[in-house]
């Protein structure tokens, strides 16, 4: 099996907004590096301070190096028959995916995260991120937020799981059936494993255990694993992704109850990702009214701004 390790830089967080300024692929035999590609790349956008401050990649250095569309056919014939492999490699990928698809190309391939392979074949660590497990292991990171360093070091760590991996976890995540390419980076897959089919309210929760997302469902498990397919490049999506840290649930006796409960959970809870059910639109008021013979009636009827209702009812 041949393995692509591939690093990115890029102008900003989203692949669907923002450009790839350099790229750096390493093609790895399980053994050792047989081939590499690295190069600038002009993403035809201006290269935001604080990304130059960090990368040391600046608008002069790429005014004359290539286009992703020059790069795109080097590109997919190094990737399209391998393993994907990038430490966090959803977000490497959908970059790589998106700019492919707008040359042309349509990248299908296997893909394996050596953040969540490390957390499983090499427990332990305080921290997973490349520069401080690096460290922790021994590696030597040469030009750290640049691609071609940053590839080496990621490399090197597929170099150890492959030799760690007793237990074939690098061959289970590599199975159609697994759920591991799709699984956010710091999300478990004992945490889904958990997950019963039943009706109920789940929620994401983030690294300190806060409540980030509350959804129902009608089948727990299949509605939670929904929201890691599909290609969506938005920001909103790759934030939302990356800070899934675990799930939690609550088995309810019907979609219905599940509906109500999880209704209530967002006006309590109030989570930074739920939208639709944090807008509160007034629906309907209690009026007092004067029937014919002079009597004073209360009646329900939709709100409207212009008529001053004596109580207000809020819906759930």
């Amino acid at each position: 099996m041949l393995y692509a390790v591939v690093d990115i830089e890029t102008t900003g967080g989203f692949a669907s907004g923002n450009g790839i300024t350099e790229i750096s692929i390493l093609i790895h035999d399980g053994v050792s590096v047989i081939d590499m590609f690295e190069t600038l790349i002009n993403p035809a956008q201006e290269i935001p301070e604080y990304i130059q401050a960090l990368t040391g990649i600046n608008n002069e250095m790429v005014i004359d190096a290539p286009l992703f569309s020059d790069i795109a056919p080097k590109v997919y014939e190094l990737l399209h028959d391998k393993t994907f492999v990038a430490h966090n490699v959803n977000f490497d990928f959908s970059f790589v995916k998106h700019q492919l698809s707008l040359a042309g190309y349509q990248l299908q391939c296997n893909k394996l995260c050596t953040v969540r392979l490390s957390r499983k074949i090499l427990p332990g660590h305080r921290s997973y991120s490349l520069g401080k497990l690096c460290n922790a292991l021994g590696i030597e990171i040469n030009n750290r937020h640049r691609a071609g360093g940053d590839a080496a070091a990621t490399a090197i760590l597929l170099g150890m799981l492959l030799q760690a991996d007793a237990e074939g976890i690098i061959n289970q995540s590599l199975r159609k059936a697994s759920k591991e390419q799709a699984l956010p980076p710091n999300l478990p897959k004992s945490e889904i494993e958990k997950l019963p089919l039943s009706p109920g309210v789940y929620y994401f929760k983030d690294q300190k255990g806060k409540v980030i997302y509350i959804g129902k469902a009608k089948s727990l498990k299949k509605r939670v694993c929904s929201h890691f397919t599909g290609n969506s490049t938005s920001k909103q999506r790759q934030d939302f992704l990356k800070d899934i840290y675990s799930v939690d649930f609550e088995v309810c006796g019907t979609e219905l109850m599940a509906f109500i409960l999880e209704a209530t959970e967002i006006k309590k809870l109030w989570p930074t990702n739920n939208r639709a059910l944090k807008r509160f639109e007034q629906k309907y008021s209690l009026y007092a009214f004067e029937d014919q013979k002079g009597y004073i009636r209360l009646g329900i009827d939709k709100f409207k701004k212009i008529h001053r209702p004596c109580i207000v009812l809020i819906p759930y």
